[in-house]
């Protein structure tokens, strides 16, 4: 069974659909248009889970709940909403199997469980857009040139630290202003 049964949820799925296939296809678009196509396609995926709500049936073992919902949802085909859903059915599976070492999931209906997957990655995709925006109003997005090469070192002086640009790995422990200057 599927969700996909009204010409309005069948239009929504093509689009998923199209915006999936371009994204695998190589298609050469700049930055920020790339993310605008991902917030658009989890903005959609949301919409179309939140909208078609189903029941599971709690009589069935966790792993066979969960490959019923994989099977409503199998047609959006974005490799990383199925390979969620798919590790879902495969922890539940080790559990039953007596494999404990896999942290476990939360119990429940599958269906409210989805959504709130598909709510994080479009809320994780829509930040993404905005940082994306604010960089190219700014001059360019993951630009370094001299002046950021300046700024990290007043940033470390700030924090009481030395900038030493090959004692570490990348900058993700560089304490970076939120605000403006």
């Amino acid at each position: 069974m599927t969700l996909f049964r009204t010409p309005a949820s069948r239009e929504i799925l093509c689009r998923i659909n199209e915006i999936v296939d371009a994204q695998e296809g190589g298609d050469s678009v700049d930055y920020l248009e790339a993310c605008r196509r991902e917030a658009e396609k989890w903005r959609l995926i949301h919409q179309i889970v939140e909208g078609h709500p189903f029941p599971t049936r709690e009589r069935l073992k966790r792993s066979q709940q969960w490959r019923e919902a994989f099977d409503r949802v199998r047609d959006i085909r974005d490799r990383e909403f199925q390979a969620w859903i798919l590790l879902q059915v495969e922890v539940a599976a080790n559990i039953e199997r007596g494999v404990r070492e896999m942290r476990p999931r939360k119990s429940g209906p599958c269906w409210p469980q989805i959504v709130e997957y598909a709510r994080q990655r479009m809320v994780k995709a829509e930040k993404i857009l905005a940082f994306a925006n604010e960089g190219v109003k700014s001059g360019g997005v993951n630009a370094v040139d001299g002046d950021w090469h300046q700024k990290t070192t007043e940033i470390l002086k700030k924090a009481r630290r030395k900038y030493q640009p090959y004692d570490h790995g990348g900058h993700e422990d560089i304490p970076w202003p939120v605000g403006k200057d």
